[in-house]
């Protein structure tokens, strides 16, 4: 009883938490960005967060789970792995300046946008001081800065309309905490001789991050290119209660992942089998608390927005909801199968969203892009639950390959 406790505490602080820095950036920070710089630039900056969201989580938080997965982990260097996060910072940072110089910003635009994606992807590895030693109490606060510091950056936005600056400074003070605080940044000496697994593990869950992460901002994307910026703000805030619920997934991912790794342990088919229940019924609640909730968001926070996107309420949060149970099955299924297994159920699904929503988003506009992720994401759930099940009762081959 005492464990349930403990993982039923370290659950609660993890979602208060991420909680807490959704509600600053979506209930204060996004509604202040939109009243400052108006619908369609509020678009654009939705879009450039896009590719944060897209590349930062991806190499930040592949890094993060390799660390807890590797085996014996404790033989590994803390510069084994800040090298391999670089050289993702780095590669993101060039991307990042591709797109700046795509969409015709100026050059000091472009590096602030720069500096957004390298603290995000310091910032989704800092974590993993915490889930290393299960001390979730500490990720609070260090999500209660990183709240503090979205604040305090939208006063410089305030004064300079440059909204980089939010998470510019809320990045940085997440990741300073755990540089004066943590262990993870210090001693980096030398490496050891798990450096290119390290680089080939993370490699590959980025692959896997990458895929998934653009799914989930394929919307800011597709709907900027074939319809315009104020579709992007508009299917922004029909989403958002549903991608809310959403992100709770990446606290519960990662104790997920800490206490199954932690004495290796593995579900069996008959666990997976009750999980994939317990995640409906839970799917459930969510979905009928987003359907409800939504409108009333919009009508408060975005009242401009309201009549263009309410009748699309059902099909948007229902959507979310499934990507939401597919991204804890995702997790679920990596302790029991391979992650090249899961990417390629990936890609699957990828090219089937993909697919249906240029083409149905260039017929049907905001509305052939609901559909298209509705349909989509049903179909990575049923994928993703049908490697777990069968992928059950067998070795794990993560460590190997």
């Amino acid at each position: 009883m005492s464990k349930v406790k403990k993982v039923t505490g370290d659950l609660l602080y993890s979602i208060t938490a991420v909680g807490i820095m959704n509600m600053v950036l979506q209930f204060i920070v996004y509604p202040l960005i939109n009243y400052r710089i108006g619908s369609g630039r509020f678009g654009d900056m939705l879009f450039y967060m896009g590719v944060v969201n897209i590349l930062a989580p991806s190499f930040g938080i592949a890094v993060n789970n390799t660390r807890l997965l590797l085996p014996d982990r404790e033989k590994a260097h803390n510069k084994d792995f800040i090298y391999v996060l670089t050289i993702f910072a780095l590669i993101s940072a060039f991307i990042g300046c591709i797109v700046g110089i795509y969409r015709k910003n100026v050059w000091l635009s472009t590096i602030l946008f720069a500096a957004i994606i390298i603290s995000t992807i310091f910032r989704n590895y800092s974590s993993v001081e915490f889930r290393l030693l299960l001390n979730y109490k500490k990720q609070f606060i260090f999500y209660m800065i990183l709240s503090i510091g979205y604040l305090l950056g939208l006063l410089l936005f305030w004064l300079t309309e440059r909204w980089e600056l939010v998470y510019i400074l809320g990045e940085c003070s997440a990741v300073f905490f755990v540089v004066i605080t943590g262990h993870i940044y210090k001693n980096l000496h030398n490496y050891s001789a798990k450096r290119n697994l390290i680089l080939k593990n993370s490699f590959t869950l980025a692959l896997n991050y990458l895929i998934t992460n653009l799914m989930l901002n394929l919307d800011r994307i597709v709907l900027l290119r074939f319809v315009g910026n104020e579709a992007v703000s508009q299917y922004y805030v029909l989403s958002l209660m549903g991608k809310t619920i959403a992100i709770i997934s990446g606290p519960l991912n990662g104790i997920l992942i800490g206490y199954l790794t932690k004495d290796n342990q593995r579900i069996d088919r008959r666990g997976f089998i009750k999980a994939g229940g317990i995640m409906l019924a839970v799917g459930s609640v969510f979905l009928l608390g987003c359907l409800i909730a939504t409108p009333i968001y919009i009508k408060l926070m975005y009242p401009n927005l309201y009549g263009s996107v309410i009748s699309l309420n059902l099909i948007v949060n229902l959507s979310q909801i499934f990507y939401f149970l597919a991204g804890i099955l995702v997790v679920i299924t990596l302790t029991v199968c391979s992650a090249k297994s899961v990417l390629i159920v990936q890609i699957i699904y990828s090219a089937i969203f993909i697919i249906l929503s240029v083409g149905l988003t260039s017929y049907l506009g905001i509305q052939g892009f609901s559909y298209a992720a509705l349909v989509s994401n049903m179909i990575y759930f049923i994928l993703i639950y049908l490697l777990g099940f069968f992928s059950t009762n067998r070795k794990h081959k993560y460590a190997k390959e």
